[in-house]
């Protein structure tokens, strides 16, 4: 549930900036992200080997890598 509070919070940034001049790497963002990364790192290890647990799943059926790409190739 963290996992995807924290990509509610990643794109209700994108969804709602007023202020499209200030980069992301100033806003909650990043920490949001380490905090994603932090989840799937845990969870892999909680996990057998080879299974994937519900918050990788999240990423991949979400497309959150392919959703940040674009995201990130917006602000450059």
């Amino acid at each position: 549930e963290a996992f995807t509070e924290h990509w509610k919070g990643i794109t209700g940034y994108y969804l709602e900036a007023t202020d499209e001049s200030t980069p992301a790497k100033e806003t909650d963002i990043p920490w949001r992200l380490k905090q994603m990364l932090d989840i799937l790192v845990y969870e892999e290890k909680q996990r057998p080997a080879g299974e994937a647990g519900p918050c990788l799943e999240y990423l991949l059926q979400h497309k959150i890598l392919e959703t940040l790409s674009t995201l990130g190739k917006a602000e450059v």
